[in-house]
């Protein structure tokens, strides 16, 4: 059979057999490594502002919902606390007048999702491949959309990553959408208006942000609120790291493992003398920096979330990368007054026990790159000339995308009243302009010697790692966390000093999650008792 005829009946098979196998896609465009890279940029470099029309089935609506299973708490229903799981569902959705077909959708977050769950502007993730295979926007396939939660301005991951990137860290591609939402039977074009792009965090990602000797590493990102814990040597017990990459890699998580040993129970002579062999020591100080400048405690160092761990195939070292900055610039009170953020000491950039960074501040080395780092971004780049011009460049190109009623509450979050708070958000928190002055001056006054800084002390509430060991490499059985009275009252303190700065709705939020639920029953009385006073 000539070779054309060939050609013609296996086209005839494939129109009639693909029906019966669902939906499929067209041809996807083909672009070049060099178009999308121009494409990505103009998004994430000049401030290209992407316009989205989602549409979406009210059956499909339904099923992103998260909802509780019967049993949980005795009823079925909505789920919006901490931990909630969502579910991919099919959507239609434009990008720059490009349609992508059967695209992924889902919700994310957990607080900017509680607290939005209510109305429409919720947190949610695109991802273009999911169902239908090979579409791609400029050869990527998954956008994450920040509803800017406590950040009336819409800058707060922006000027964050910035300053990350500045310390010498990897960081996601920030930019900005006009998201249209219609619904089927519930909304109609509904305009949502901004919201953040946030680069994925991927195999992607790291090949272009750190090279092709990274690509294919284990990472992980911990939703626990667990501080790092060694827990032997079955592999498999490490999951709930949350492996986002490199799963097959077992070498890695042994590596990762053995770490965790070394943190837990070496001697600090050797903690010393082996940690930089197995971590960036000075990629982690600038992590702390910038984590310390920004008062960043929804963070590794305080709840524990919000952050990567990379274990690097490139030289086998262990990498931190932020992730989720929405509540920087003092925004994540941790139960503390705002004059105390504003003058968080710069020496002990950890609010929680956290034994990682306990033991590499007791060390010789690691305090000077630290404070080195410290230094150079004080006086390069978290300067107010600089964030300031940063944030009148961005309030030019986002204004057009506000309504009038949206202006006040953009002026609010970068101003904020006489006082310097943002009175647009139901938190006492401070505006973008008031919090990076007063940081500075604190900053330079600590850096000078002239200030030691306000401590935040140890918050049990915030370690979910209880102590095994009375002393470095002795096994020691201690109590348990509840216990004893004293202990009782050192976990609930937390959550009652949290919840003076709450709002009532807020307060009942966390009363009904699933993190309170779990604590033992003394602590949850005593947690009431102390709310109620």
């Amino acid at each position: 059979m000539p070779h054309y005829m060939t050609r013609f009946f296996l086209t005839c098979f494939y129109i009639a057999w693909v029906p019966w196998f669902g939906q499929t896609a067209e041809p996807p465009t083909t672009t070049s490594e060099r178009e999308d890279a121009i494409f990505w940029d103009s998004v994430f470099s000049h401030n290209h502002v992407l316009d989205i029309q989602i549409t979406l089935t009210h059956e499909a609506w339904d099923a992103m919902q998260p909802w509780r299973k019967e049993g949980q708490t005795g009823e079925k229903g909505p789920k919006v606390d901490f931990g909630n799981q969502f579910n991919y569902v099919k959507a239609n959705v434009v990008i720059d007048n490009k349609p992508f077909k059967g695209t992924g959708l889902r919700f994310k977050g957990n607080s900017s999702y509680r607290f939005s769950s209510r109305g429409m502007k919720r947190p949610f993730k695109i991802d273009t491949n999911r169902f239908i295979k090979g579409q791609k926007l400029h050869g990527r396939t998954k956008l994450t959309f920040s509803n800017a939660f406590l950040d009336s301005a819409f800058m707060k991951e922006k000027l964050g990553y910035e300053l990350y990137h500045a310390a010498g860290l990897a960081t996601p591609g920030v930019g900005w959408a006009n998201v249209t939402l219609t619904v089927e039977g519930v909304a109609d074009k509904k305009l949502l208006g901004i919201y953040v792009i946030i680069e994925q965090v991927d195999n992607r990602y790291l090949e272009s942000k750190l090279g092709s000797a990274s690509k294919g590493s284990l990472l992980m990102k911990p939703d626990s609120f667990d501080d790092w814990e060694y827990l032997g040597n079955d592999l498999q017990t490490y999951a709930h790291y949350n492996i986002k990459a490199g799963e097959k890699n077992v070498d890695q998580i042994q590596q990762f493992a053995e770490l965790l040993k070394l943190i837990e129970e070496a001697p600090q002579a050797e903690f010393e003398r082996e940690i930089s062999k197995r971590m960036d020591l000075k990629q982690f100080a600038a992590y702390l920096a910038a984590t310390s400048i920004l008062v960043n405690i929804d963070s590794y160092i305080g709840m524990p979330h919000n952050y990567y761990i990379l274990m690097d195939k490139a030289d086998d070292k262990l990498r931190v990368l932020p992730w989720d900055l929405n509540e920087t610039f003092g925004t994540f009170t941790a139960g503390q007054d705002l004059e105390t953020l504003v003058r968080w000491d710069i020496d002990r950039p950890w609010i929680s026990q956290r034994q990682l960074v306990e033991r590499l501040f007791e060390s010789e080395g690691f305090p000077k790159i630290y404070r080195a780092t410290i230094e150079k971004l004080k006086k390069n780049d978290f300067t107010k000339d600089k964030l300031f011009a940063r944030i009148a460049t961005f309030k030019q190109i986002i204004t057009p995308y506000i309504e009038d009623e949206g202006l006040e509450r953009l002026r609010m979050g970068i101003n904020g009243d006489r006082w310097g708070i943002n009175k647009a958000v139901e938190r006492r928190i401070w505006a973008i302009k008031p919090f990076i002055i007063r940081r500075i001056e604190s900053v330079q006054a600590q850096l000078a010697g002239e200030s030691n800084g306000e401590t935040i002390e140890n918050n049990a509430s915030f370690s979910g790692k209880r102590d095994k060991k009375n002393s470095r490499g002795q096994n020691g059985k201690g109590d348990d966390a509840g216990s004893s009275k004293g202990s009782v009252q050192a976990e609930a303190k937390g959550w009652i000093d949290w919840a003076e700065n709450a709002s009532d709705e807020e307060r009942r939020a966390a009363l009904d999650s699933d993190k309170f639920r779990n604590l033992s029953p003394e602590v949850q009385k005593a947690i009431k008792e102390g709310i109620d006073d």
